[in-house]
Formats: structure tokens, sequence, C-alpha cells
């Protein structure tokens, strides 16, 4: 007697592009691509149930899910993690006092962004740098919640997380040393227990600088 052990399959089309979180325009979305996969039953069953949860479609959820792997959950295996529990995670860092708070934070910032970034092939800039605190830090890593409020001679970004005071310290620290390293910039910095508001000069255009050096010399 022959047992089959294959496990059910269903057939799935999705169009894939780059739509990462809905944030995208139109004019600023890659592409779309459309694929056929054989996912097994349950796998398909829980992500239909998922974006039924989140109110999205199913292709818009796998696209989410793909991009993450793309982008961040390939490149882990490389730099080794680790998974705490909320609870234990902020049981560990309420352990320590802000003094070594702030330097494990400083020395995580002028390490981990620099490495990841260029180990993916990203220029070393100050858009990378925003892009990493939005993608990176915030929406796969899940350490807060972005939002951003770009004016003509500033970025003001808003992190907000519910993890307390001492991850508000290390957020400060780790920012401060990431910018400075990476885009040789100084952010400045509005914290409480529960957000940090950081603050970022844009850089002065190339051209409006050349006019003005012109006339103060004619």
């Amino acid at each position: 007697m022959k047992i089959n052990l294959k496990r059910p399959t269903r057939e799935i089309h999705l169009d894939l592009n780059s739509d990462h979180a809905g944030t995208r325009t139109e004019l600023e979305k890659n592409p779309t691509q459309t694929k056929s996969f054989r996912l097994d039953a349950d796998v398909l069953e829980s992500l239909e149930i998922e974006s039924a949860r989140r109110g999205t479609s199913v292709n818009s959820l796998t696209n989410q899910i793909l991009r993450k792997w793309v982008n961040f959950d390939r490149f882990l295996q490389d730099f080794g993690t680790l998974t705490l529990s909320v609870h234990d995670f902020i049981r560990a860092i309420n352990t320590l006092d802000d003094d070594t708070l702030k330097t494990l934070a400083s020395e995580s910032g002028k390490r981990f962004p620099k490495d990841l970034i260029l180990f993916t092939g990203q220029k070393n800039d100050l858009k990378t740098c925003v892009k990493f605190v939005e993608t990176i830090i915030c929406d796969y890593m899940r350490w807060a919640n972005y939002h951003s409020t770009p004016g003509e001679n500033e970025v003001v970004i808003t992190l907000r997380h519910n993890y307390g005071s001492k991850w508000s310290v290390a957020l400060e620290s780790m920012l401060t040393s990431m910018f400075e390293t990476n885009a040789s910039v100084v952010p400045r910095f509005t914290v409480t227990d529960s957000m940090v508001l950081m603050t970022i000069q844009k850089p002065l255009d190339a051209k409006p600088q050349a006019s003005a050096r012109i006339e103060s010399t004619s």
C-alpha cells in the first residue's frame, strides 16, 4: 500500500513589485511582473486569513513578506541575531545604567547600519540612512513606529514606541552615532519616555551656494 505524504497545494498568481508598506506613489513603483506559484494549501489559507485581518489583499501581503526577505531577512544569517520577547527585552535594558546603555547603543550605531548598507551594495549617504531608519529599524525590526515630515530645509522624523525611557535613550545614542558615521550629519533630538523626535538638516544645494559666492565677489 502506498501512502501519499505530499501536502495539498493550491496555485496562486501574484503581481510582484517593490511596493513597500503602501507608502510609495504610483510614479515611484517599479514595474510589476505576474508569476504563478504553487503553495501548500495551509500556507495560502493562513495568508488569506491574515490579509483579511489586515484589510489588504493576499497579493499585497505576499509581496510585502517577499520584499522583507529580499531586503533584510536573507542577510541576517551573516550578522547573527537573537529574538527576545518584548517583556524580556525591556527587563534586560532596564538593568543597565544610562552611561552603559549609551555606550552600547553608540557602538551599535557605528557598526550595524554601515555594515548592512555596504553589504547590500547601497550608497552610504544621508538618503540611505533615512531610508534605513524607516525600512530596517521601523518596518522590519519593529524598534519603533515611523512618521516623517519633510520641510524645505530639514526633515523631522518621529519614532514612537512602548518600550520605556531606557529605549528612548538607546535610540537617541544609536541614531546619533549612525548619522555621524555614515552621513557626517549631527541630528537634533527631542526625547520623551515613548518618543524620539529627530530633526535632520538637509544639505545645501550646490547651485544657490555658487550663485551666492559670485554675488558676494562682484
